[in-house]
C-alpha cells in the first residue's frame, strides 16, 4: 500500500510512513508524514506545545495591581 506524503506530496510505501492523528479546529485530522518531513514536523509541533504550556503557565500567575 502506498501513501502520499501531507507535507511534500511524495508517495511512499506503507512501512516508510508516519501516521499521526490531531485533534484540529475541524476536528479529527490524520496526517501521513514520509520520513523526510518528519523531523521538520516535530521540531514544530514540539515548539508550539513549549509555547502553549508557556501561555497557560502564565495565566496561572497571579496579577499584581
Amino acid at each position: 500500500m502506498k501513501y502520499v506524503c501531507n507535507l511534500c506530496s511524495k508517495v511512499v510505501q506503507a512501512d516508510d510512513i508516519t501516521i499521526h492523528n490531531t485533534t484540529g479546529v475541524n476536528g479529527l485530522e490524520v496526517f501521513a508524514i514520509c520520513p523526510t518531513c518528519l523531523e521538520k514536523y516535530l521540531e514544530k509541533t514540539k515548539a508550539a506545545t513549549e509555547q502553549n504550556e508557556d501561555d497557560s503557565e502564565r495565566r496561572k500567575m497571579p496579577m499584581k495591581w
